[in-house]
């Protein structure tokens, strides 16, 4: 019986495929693409372990083992990029998350439709603009000489603030275009979160006497906690990566003691020092990384009674 069974099952799921063949179809050229383009490559990362060299190609050139990661870890300005990334990014999380669901919650509290989409869109947009016109704008604000900012501080008898090119203000610079930037996005998710709230627990706390504060503390934080702690560890999961483009573009000499990340730092191992055994196994390293950081934000998250992303 269960011979027969297992082979009805089998022929019933093959008769399933068949009918949405043209479903897989469609699927074949994305499977494809990340298997040429994406699975593919990863075999280059092998040169983290080889005295890479460009004549022979990566088949050709010697295995040194961990040699690479020796030199890499035992280099003082590895770990400068590594505790800038982590500095960067940990200010940024602790400034954008917070204000994110602030932000989420005046607008879930707007009840003029047409002033909350335009809200929305104010906040949504810049995260389309580019790093180059971002920092094009900054260059324009915040510049010490003739930056819109400064002009207005000293128009009022005051000194310029050196944003670009003092490291203090250089971070809170970085930080308030990343902020500026990226709120929109964490806004939608939260805003599209906020709508599968039931409003009878909105209308049961308004009868006991609740307040409109002790409503969003209650009712409307709980409701959303799952989307927050998932935001949360995908926001965690990237503290070992900050994009190339932001701090070499607001960046220069003067603030390289904190402009410097993992990223930029590569950047001029592989491309201007064709060091590409050494950007390799910082990549390689910045990834595994990444990747326990992740395990362990997932595992925290399940600890307190929520799902989890892994």
């Amino acid at each position: 019986m269960k011979v027969k069974k297992t082979k009805e099952q089998r022929k019933a799921t093959l008769i399933k495929a068949w009918n949405y063949k043209w479903l897989y179809v469609m699927l074949l050229p994305v499977i494809v693409y990340y298997a040429v383009f994406k699975y593919a490559p990863m075999y280059g990362i092998t040169i983290a372990f080889k005295d890479y060299n460009v004549f022979k190609g990566v088949f050709g050139s010697d295995w040194c083992g961990l040699d690479v990661f020796r030199k890499i870890f035992g280099s003082k300005n590895f770990w400068l990029t590594v505790r800038n990334t982590l500095l960067l990014n940990l200010l940024t999380l602790a400034v954008s998350f917070p204000l994110t669901i602030i932000v989420s919650l005046m607008l879930n509290e707007v009840f003029n439709v047409r002033f909350k989409k335009v809200v929305q869109s104010v906040l949504y947009l810049p995260h389309f603009i580019s790093w180059v016109v971002v920092a094009g704008i900054a260059s324009n604000l915040f510049s010490e000489q003739d930056g819109t900012i400064n002009m207005m501080i000293m128009s009022l008898g005051g000194k310029a603030i050196p944003f670009l090119g003092e490291e203090g203000w250089w971070i809170f610079t970085y930080v308030l275009c990343n902020v500026w930037k990226e709120i929109g996005w964490g806004t939608i998710i939260y805003l599209a979160a906020l709508t599968g709230v039931d409003e009878s627990l909105y209308e049961a706390a308004y009868l006991d006497g609740a307040t409109k504060f002790q409503r969003i503390l209650y009712v409307t934080l709980p409701a959303i906690k799952s989307v927050v702690v998932t935001m949360l560890i995908l926001q965690i999961s990237k503290m070992m990566t900050i994009g190339l483009d932001a701090p070499l573009l607001l960046g220069n000499k003067r603030v390289m003691g904190v402009s410097e990340v993992i990223s930029t730092y590569t950047y001029r191992l592989g491309i201007e020092s064709a060091k590409y055994s050494d950007s390799t196994a910082i990549g390689l390293f910045q990834s595994l990384i990444n990747i326990i950081i992740l395990v362990a934000a997932d595992k925290f998250a399940k600890a307190i009674g929520e799902e989890g992303i892994i």
